[in-house]
């Protein structure tokens, strides 16, 4: 009731000009009558033409005004020049070619835009081609020597190199997502298989739980998410167990590291907030989990994250639900 008040309050503001007029002139006809004595019948028949006309006019203009409203609200959500009203008036046309112009003048920007960051994304792409070959000759010397805590830093190297692609590829407007039906066992086995030289190093345990769960995703930006989570896990577990398995429909990786302040959780998928953990591992970025949890919600993901300081981390990882 108070929507139907405040459109016909909108519509009587918007074309008070007429009906004033018509008051004005309705009362000079009445006074009129008045002065040449006439009779109230005809003082009444006045007012009902009169009202009638009115009537009319109020019903084909309130219900064409209406229909403007809504489609110039339906514009304002997503500007389109086939939805774009019928010209009343040369005003009204000058105002719609306005509009018209700002619009292409901000999709070119847009489009401009577009165009940048896609040539920075593709000479960051041809420079970590050219950074990995020399990486890539210092682990195979690595291996030669045997030297596996040297190997270690050379794949966190490549680890950082392609954090950093992938930042760049989600500034992106065009996300190449392509959904299919992923078997999560497979996935976070392959996950656990790249970083099982971090396992041995720092002698962690594994757990696995249930993982027989079937979901519809994107299979490269679900290991990013997971390769995220299981490095951030390692990192930050001295000793102990790192455990992964489905409860109740959600993918869970814990660990029974160092934990994260209670004032730092609400924080963690911020842009660049590193929190206390952070301040303490001079090379940390800040910048893994805000990406995690942008790509979680492309996918239609629900990253959740508990903790207790000195008693580990719990990451949930929710699929939407799906046929």
């Amino acid at each position: 009731m108070k929507q139907k008040i405040k459109v016909l309050t909108a519509y009587f503001r918007a074309h008070r000009a007429i009906y004033l007029i018509w008051v004005l002139l309705l009362l000079l006809e009445e006074m009129t009558l008045f002065l040449y004595d006439q009779a109230w019948p005809i003082f009444l028949d006045t007012i009902l033409f009169s009202l009638l006309l009115i009537g009319s006019y109020f019903i084909f203009s309130f219900s064409k005004w209406h229909k403007k409203i809504k489609q110039l609200q339906l514009l304002l959500e997503n500007f389109s020049k086939e939805l774009l009203p019928p010209r009343q008036d040369q005003l009204e046309a000058l105002y719609q070619q306005i509009a018209i112009n700002l619009a292409d003048k901000l999709l070119d920007e847009q489009e401009n835009e577009r165009l940048k960051k896609q040539e920075m994304l593709a000479d960051f792409g041809i420079w970590l081609h050219q950074i990995k070959t020399p990486v890539f000759a210092l682990d195979l010397l690595c291996q030669a020597q045997n030297n596996e805590q040297m190997r270690a830093e050379i794949f966190k190297i490549n680890e950082y190199l392609e954090l950093m692609l992938n930042y760049l590829r989600q500034q992106l407007d065009n996300s190449d997502l392509v959904f299919e039906k992923v078997n999560l066992e497979q996935l976070v086995k392959q996950v656990l298989k790249k970083y099982a030289l971090f396992f041995a190093q720092k002698n962690l345990r594994l757990e696995f739980g249930e993982l027989d769960l079937q979901v519809t995703t994107d299979s490269k930006w679900l290991t990013f998410i997971l390769e995220q989570v299981i490095f951030n896990a390692i990192k930050y577990t001295k000793t102990g167990t790192i455990k992964v398995g489905v409860v109740a429909g959600k993918l869970q990786i814990s660990d029974t590291g160092i934990g994260i302040k209670a004032e730092d959780l609400p924080r963690i998928f911020e842009k660049g907030f590193t929190g206390y953990n952070g301040r303490q591992d001079k090379r940390a970025s800040g910048l893994g989990l805000y990406l995690s949890k942008q790509v979680a919600a492309k996918l239609g993901c629900e990253l959740t994250v508990t903790s207790k300081v000195d008693h580990g981390t719990t990451v949930g990882i929710t699929f939407p639900q799906q046929n």
